[in-house]
């Protein structure tokens, strides 16, 4: 399967989605105007890869700030895996926040209360 790469700015997050390693990444900011836009060629990556997953697959998540419909979006992308989690592929959540953000811990708290896979929290310092 292709690599999905896309480079990160102050309003769009940087995006790793590898495939063949089961390895997706988010990181960054991700205030689009028009998140349904920005998302869509990612929803459809994601669409294709749950098809035929890699036995255990992995999303890393290190946002700095995200806006509402970007949370939408990062809901439903969770709901996707969680569809396959142990049927098709073991899911894992990597949710990294910086050690003075507690909103961002919360944030991914709330997602994990929300969805049925595994999340670890990593703390870092910036």
């Amino acid at each position: 399967m292709d690599v999905l790469s896309i480079k990160g700015t102050s309003q769009y997050p940087e995006i790793q989605l590898d495939g063949n390693a089961g390895k997706l990444s988010f990181a960054g900011n991700s205030l689009p105007e028009d998140a349904k836009g920005f998302f869509e060629p990612i929803i459809d990556w994601i669409v294709s890869y749950i098809e035929n997953p890699c036995e255990e697959t992995t999303l890393t998540f290190r946002m700095i700030y995200y806006n509402t419909p970007s949370s939408k979006i990062i809901f439903q992308i969770l709901k996707r895996f969680e569809a396959i989690n142990n049927k098709l592929s073991r899911v894992k959540i990597i949710w990294e926040y910086p050690d003075d953000d507690i909103d961002m811990k919360y944030a991914g708290s709330d997602f994990s209360e929300s969805v049925k896979i595994p999340f670890e929290f990593v703390e870092y310092k910036e």
